[in-house]
């Protein structure tokens, strides 16, 4: 039971929410811009990453007796779906990161950049939990963090050009922390939207400088 209120204390204690700045990327253009691109995102696999989203639903079941042994019974269901904020906050920065930070929004669009999501992992700390569990939480209460949460991610760009073909493809893998405290950490709720779109952010970011070293010759296959 302690460690039920523990936990409830905590996620009502943290004060850290997601802001704008937190899911959108910082506007840095390029030195070299590409020309224009479609921006390409395979739904498929943003949503086999993350998840779609949560469905809460109340089902009504209605029974109808027919003769002295049959039943036939109707059961009518109504909820609301609730999507995943990750799915949009990927979108929403890629989006950005493409049309302020890599390519030129303006004239006609020369190929197509495409956005793809691979290994994803998330590992836990052992050792805040347990210093957590052994004092009570008394030490959390002083903003000891009862959690480390560490999310990797590999993130895969392809460069195409208006014939299909394949100009460039950039692949990384990065990983970023956050921690679940009270007073200045990120609750259970926050801390997987927190890192997806660091991660996503920091990837954008280190593809972002390979292609400026690129430009030129993506350039040149572009305009074939």
């Amino acid at each position: 039971m302690k460690k039920y209120i523990l936990i409830c204390v905590l996620v009502m204690s943290a004060c850290k929410s997601i802001t704008y700045q937190d899911v959108n990327p910082q506007i840095q253009p390029n030195s070299n811009l590409l020309p224009a691109m479609e921006s390409v995102i395979d739904m498929n696999n943003l949503e086999a990453t993350y998840t779609v989203g949560s469905y809460n639903g109340n089902a009504n079941n209605i029974g109808t007796g027919i003769g002295s042994t049959s039943w036939m019974q109707t059961t009518a269901v109504s909820g609301t779906t609730y999507k995943d904020a990750r799915v949009n906050d990927v979108i929403n920065i890629f989006e950005k990161e493409i049309k302020e930070n890599i390519t030129s929004p303006y004239g006609e669009k020369k190929g197509f950049i495409v956005l793809k999501l691979g290994y994803r992992g998330v590992e836990t700390s052992t050792l805040y939990p347990l210093v957590s569990l052994f004092t009570l939480g008394t030490i959390n209460f002083l903003g000891f963090p009862a959690n480390e949460v560490s999310q990797s991610l590999e993130v895969e760009i392809e460069i195409w050009n208006k014939k299909k073909e394949l100009i460039k493809r950039y692949v990384v893998n990065v990983t970023d922390t956050e921690y679940q405290a009270m007073y200045w950490g990120y609750h259970n709720l926050m801390i997987g939207r927190k890192l997806a779109a660091d991660n996503i952010k920091q990837a954008l970011e280190k593809i972002r400088f390979q292609i400026n070293e690129d430009a030129q010759q993506i350039k040149r296959e572009l305009n074939k």
